[in-house]
């Protein structure tokens, strides 16, 4: 439904703010932090420390922690237990205080193994990224938009939350050394879909929300975890093997089934279309990547059993698929749009911005959001205009580049065509990134903590590749180079001439008997 323009010789919507407006802008919220510190606070902080003395010396002592501590950092991730400082509960945007959980408590000690350790001594610390220009900028003007925010507590509390994303970011692109750590993480990825399609059929049968939602506040949230996840057990699938079906080929195939069927189980229109887009994207990528007749096969055959095993689901699942798309509310859509119409109107008023995770705070106590209904003051359902309405045309432009950045870092990767386990993994970041983008236009959903974390850390697995792969062909070449030494030793040991005796050898002397 298309809005109204201001009728001639009226003031315009931007300079109708009421006295009362005003008003509930200075007043909200009327204190510096608006909750004083819990008891439960205090003991979380307590758990934090005695946490940190035992896990710190323990990752710093024993190699194994490092993976116990990525592992725990990605499922802590998608099922934060946080508690959050200095909050301001009534508050609808993407974060309502400074939040600080148990993905924190391991990213900590990773960080400290890292700089520590005697094992990561004789490793190289990497500081710098291929996407650090665009990164570093980011997060420089969204701390920026703190002093010219609305309610500058409200940005500095978005600034927090991405401070720890970029955290996890630096240890996901310094943990990968070599092909190992990568099928490490690999089965990092195989583990959450597996926990997800848990979590959905509890939700179905245990806790009775349908559409489920697993650990997220909305199923749309789930199902764009779950693509990014599809994507890189999908693109493992088509890739890592010749074989069709083999020890590890069948668990991917049981993950495949469990993510396809997590997200389907949402019933998220967007979600379901974009799953099928990624995965005919990977499809093309994969066949693109030079490769022997054996794996050509396989793709082919793999193809045919995704199709085959669709027809019996679809027959099951379609109904309730079909109802959904009828059954959609117009109203959805319109609410959608005017929401973005506030957000171009935000961004035009206030060229910086009204500052990050302030969208909410102006929809509702500012003119902005006077001709949407309070169910649809909560925050704007599209990125890019949301970035729009809270960082300006900059900061729009800066998550863009940001963002499109990690895509190209992938594409020129790719791009090379060569098969490897780690040229397979990009094609499957590289289309949970191409469609987080399309689905941006639907969605915040990138806001969202757990999205943010897991996007970053696929950031840092996705920037760390052309390393590792450098660094395996390196340890190739070391091998054939030994390998070729030993061969030359032992043919030059094998061509070398017998010595002749001229005369022949004397006998010892007998020792003479005494009579």
């Amino acid at each position: 439904m298309a809005r109204a323009g201001p009728i001639d010789g009226e003031p315009s919507l931007a300079e109708r703010l009421s006295e009362t407006d005003r008003k509930l802008q200075l007043t909200l919220p009327p204190e510096l932090w608006s909750e004083p510190i819990s008891a439960k606070q205090l003991l979380f902080v307590g758990m934090t420390i005695g946490f940190l003395a035992v896990a710190i010396p323990a990752a710093i002592k024993y190699p194994w922690m490092d993976r116990v501590c990525m592992a725990g950092i990605l499922f802590m991730a998608i099922n934060p237990v946080d508690v959050t400082f200095f909050s301001y509960t009534p508050y609808r945007g993407d974060i309502r205080g400074v939040e600080f959980g148990v993905t924190d408590w391991l990213t900590i000690t990773l960080i400290v193994a890292m700089i520590k350790a005697p094992r990561w001594r004789k490793r190289q610390i990497y500081t710098r990224n291929p996407n650090e220009i665009w990164m570093a900028l980011y997060l420089g003007y969204s701390a920026l938009t703190i002093a010219t925010a609305v309610v500058p507590q409200f940005a500095f509390f978005g600034v927090t939350k991405l401070m720890r994303a970029y955290a996890t970011f630096w240890v996901a692109y310094n943990f990968i050394r070599n092909e190992d750590d990568l099928r490490f993480i690999i089965w990092c990825v195989v583990g959450l879909t597996f926990y997800s399609f848990t979590q959905v059929l509890m939700d179905k049968y245990t806790r009775g929300v349908f559409p489920p939602r697993g650990s997220f506040p909305h199923q749309n949230g789930l199902v764009t975890f779950q693509n990014m996840m599809n994507f890189v057990i999908f693109a493992v699938l088509m890739q890592d093997s010749d074989k069709l079906f083999d020890k590890r080929t069948l668990i991917y195939w049981a993950a495949l089934g469990a993510g396809a069927l997590t997200s389907v189980a949402t019933l998220s229109r967007g979600g379901m279309a974009t799953m099928v887009m990624g995965f005919m994207m990977i499809m093309v990528m994969a066949f693109f990547l030079k490769q022997g007749p054996s794996k050509i096969k396989k793709k082919f055959a793999a193809i045919g059993i995704m199709i085959l095993l669709s027809i019996p689901a679809l027959a099951v699942i379609l109904p309730p698929i079909i109802e959904r798309f009828e059954t959609a509310p117009k109203e959805s859509g319109e609410s959608r749009h005017d929401a973005n119409i506030a957000s171009a109107e935000m961004g035009h008023d206030y060229f910086f911005g009204v500052g990050i995770n302030n969208y909410s705070y102006a929809i509702n106590f500012m003119h902005y959001g006077e001709h949407l209904s309070p169910l649809d003051r909560g925050i704007a359902h599209h990125i890019f205009w949301l970035h729009y309405a809270e960082m300006g045309v900059i900061g729009v432009t800066l998550y863009t580049l940001l963002t499109g950045t990690f895509m190209w870092i992938a594409v020129r990767f790719i791009f090379k065509r060569r098969d490897s386990l780690e040229r397979v993994f990009a094609i499957g970041i590289l289309t949970g990134f191409a469609i987080n983008w399309l689905v941006g236009t639907l969605e915040w959903n990138f806001r969202i903590i757990q999205i943010t974390v897991a996007y970053f850390m696929l950031a840092g697995f996705l920037t760390s590749l052309d390393r590792v792969e450098r660094e395996r062909i390196q340890q190739q070449q070391d091998k054939k180079n030994r390998l070729m030494l030993w061969y030359l030793m032992m043919t030059r040991r094998s061509n070398q001439p017998k010595p002749t005796l001229s005369h022949p050898p004397k006998q010892p002397a007998r020792p003479m008997r005494r009579r």
